[in-house]
């Protein structure tokens, strides 16, 4: 009685290695490296700013802090105590204010822990625009879910060196 033919094994096992290489290539090189943020209210920017509204209504501690602060819900409820335009995301945050609900904004941009930076430095005292480190929120829709840029040394030192400002380590390393 003859034996049945074995596949080829060796074939079998290069395909399947040369699958998973790609696959892992693939995935290495469109795998999103800035985490995805989503913030609990989908904030308009755009709107806002048409309105008349300023960076620094929502973000108040910019001058006088490193951090710039994010739209607490009491500020927030001093326009939206009644629902005036329908949509989804102001019912949400009418619904919030209602309740006394704070908002957990997320942070998007993240920097290493021995890195300090200050927006009282930057804002209120070298007087950089928001928009050079956040993109022109002017046009966003939706809350941004990533960095405007990818926060490195090399473009710290840029811009430093584009503003003629101290490159000294001890400025922004802890």
């Amino acid at each position: 009685m003859a034996e049945p033919a074995e596949p080829n094994h060796r074939q079998r096992k290069i395909l399947l290695g040369g699958t998973s290489f790609l696959g892992a290539l693939l995935l290495t090189l469109f795998w999103p490296w800035a985490p995805y943020v989503e913030q609990p209210i989908q904030y308009n920017h755009q709107k806002h700013l048409n309105a008349g509204l300023e960076c620094s209504d929502c973000h108040t501690l910019y001058s006088s802090t490193p951090f710039a602060g994010l739209p607490t819900i009491e500020t927030c409820g001093m326009c939206h105590t009644e629902a005036s335009t329908g949509t989804a995301e102001e019912t949400k945050i009418v619904e919030l204010v209602k309740q006394g609900e704070p908002l957990h904004w997320k942070q998007i941009n993240q920097l290493p822990t021995h890195v300090y930076f200050s927006h009282q430095t930057h804002v209120a005292a070298a007087g950089i625009e928001c928009a050079a480190c956040h993109g022109d929120m002017k046009q966003r829709t939706v809350p941004p879910s990533e960095p405007y840029f990818t926060w490195t040394m090399d473009s710290c030192i840029n811009c430093h060196a584009q503003r003629a400002a101290t490159v000294d380590c001890n400025g922004c390393h802890r």
